[in-house]
């Protein structure tokens, strides 16, 4: 099947009507419903919502990881609702950078082997490879810390790598799903002021949270709640309460 291509647009991603449902016996079950979202290129997105929300759907969606039963989806101009799942990890892989709670980091591989790791799968060459992701790692502040093991880092250093990596593919957007959750309040900290440091350099971040506080660094949030979308002023009647982190400081 054809990628189709839509018009130029000044949007990352634009949702039309999205819905996703699932079948639960007899009955239909929507974790998203008629959801329509556009993100301009160089915003600071939130994306906030408690546990069952929809939040976590919309961001599957959002990533490639996932494809909704109804609506439209456009991803940097391109149409991605209707590609083949085969095609749609490319486009993840060229288009967006992830930064997941967990860090997601190999730990028999270096700092610098970690952050190289997504060039190396595009047959990037282990000298650029090696390039690029000493430069990221600069901007994290990590240039000295490039041949440490994740064990020997801190939870907002381990974080920090894990941004380095998803900006070595120098990707459309950056899509965070709860970032800081394992942080202590230093560490967390930190690095939201990256985040914002990296939107001020004219990146696009889309950052997934429960937590208005952490919410608040981002220029625009949106709350989801039972599946539908608002933009709204009063947040925290939508959110848990906020658990202490288990991370180190950065």
């Amino acid at each position: 099947m054809a990628v189709s291509a839509e018009k130029p647009t000044n949007a990352v991603f634009e949702f039309r009507n999205v819905s996703k449902s699932y079948k639960m016996g007899e009955a239909t079950v929507y974790a998203l419903d008629g959801v329509d979202v556009r993100v301009e290129t160089g915003e600071f997105l939130a994306i906030l919502g408690p546990s069952g929300s929809g939040k976590s759907t919309l961001m599957h969606i959002m990533g490639c990881m996932d494809q909704p039963t109804e609506g439209e989806v456009v991803l940097d101009g391109t149409m991605v609702s209707t590609i083949p799942k085969r095609k749609l990890a490319g486009i993840r892989r060229s288009k967006i950078g992830f930064v997941f709670q967990s860090f997601n980091l190999l730990p028999k591989l270096s700092v610098l082997e970690n952050v190289m790791l997504p060039l190396i799968y595009g047959y990037t060459s282990r000298t650029e490879a090696r390039r690029r992701a000493s430069e990221v790692l600069d901007t994290v502040g990590l240039a000295d810390r490039v041949r440490h093991m994740p064990s020997q880092l801190s939870g907002g250093q381990r974080q920090r790598v894990a941004i380095a990596r998803a900006l070595v593919n120098d990707p459309r957007v950056i899509l965070a799903d709860e970032p800081t959750g394992n942080l202590d309040t230093e560490s967390a900290r930190r690095v939201l002021q990256l985040f914002e440091d990296l939107h001020q350099r004219g990146r696009t971040i889309v950052l997934v949270t429960h937590d208005p506080r952490v919410a608040d660094v981002a220029k625009r949030t949106i709350v989801v709640e039972d599946g539908k979308i608002s933009e709204s002023g009063e947040l925290s009647r939508f959110v848990e309460p906020v658990k202490s982190g288990e991370g180190g400081a950065s």
